[in-house]
C-alpha cells in the first residue's frame, strides 16, 4: 500500500469515527464550548449551535448588536 492509499484509508476511518458521535456526547461538547461567552457572540463560528441549546434573551441579543455595531469616528 502506498502513501496516498494509506492517507485515504486513514481519512475514511477518521470520517467514519466522527460520524459515530452520539447526540449526548455532542450536547456535552457544545455545553462546554458554549460556556465560553466569546463563542456566544454573533458572528462566532459556534453562535448558531449555541443558540439551539440555549437561546440568548432579546436583551442580550440587543446588547451584542450594539457592542458589535460600527462606531462613528
Amino acid at each position: 500500500m502506498n502513501f496516498v492509499q494509506t492517507l485515504c484509508l486513514a481519512t475514511v476511518i477518521g470520517l467514519a469515527l466522527s460520524a459515530c458521535q452520539t447526540s449526548q456526547s455532542r450536547q456535552a461538547e457544545l455545553a462546554s464550548i458554549c460556556a465560553n461567552p466569546v463563542n456566544r457572540q454573533p458572528g462566532n463560528f459556534y453562535f448558531n449551535e449555541c443558540q439551539t441549546i440555549a437561546p440568548s434573551s432579546s436583551a442580550q441579543l440587543q446588547k451584542d448588536y450594539r457592542l458589535g455595531a460600527p462606531s462613528r469616528n
